[in-house]
């Protein structure tokens, strides 16, 4: 009988985690469609490129450590980029970057680490 108390109590959890994925992923798409509607796509790439290689990776990195977003949300932020024109490799540091270096993590891991490992995660997954 615990084996289908088991199922059952995964099936709950399965489902509650769906629901609060797809409220996240539909919030963070609306978000990324309001930015679309009133910042010109200009001015996003503009910010996002520059006429030296490598500044706008490290833009790109950068806003992605400030999203506190898994990886399921940042995907429409990612399309967002894309369709605005932004180049591939400064939207891949943002993927990159997203999900593995955020101020939630970042805070975390100085809490339970210290400042000196928390700066050698963060100077690696940057």
């Amino acid at each position: 009988m615990t084996a289908i108390n088991d199922i059952v109590t995964a099936g709950q959890y399965f489902l509650v985690i769906t629901v609060e994925l797809v409220i996240l992923f539909i919030g963070i798409s609306f978000l990324v469609g309001l930015i679309r509607e009133y910042v010109p796509e200009e001015k996003i790439r503009n910010i996002l490129t520059s006429k030296h290689r490598g500044v706008g990776n490290i833009f790109g990195a950068f806003f992605g450590s400030l999203t506190p977003f898994c990886s399921c949300s940042t995907i429409p932020i990612l399309v967002g980029l894309l369709d605005v024109g932004v180049p591939f490799g400064i939207a891949y540091s943002f993927l990159i970057a997203s999900p593995l270096l955020n101020p939630v993590i970042f805070f975390l891991l100085l809490a339970l680490f210290g400042l000196v490992p928390t700066l050698i995660y963060a100077a690696i997954t940057f």
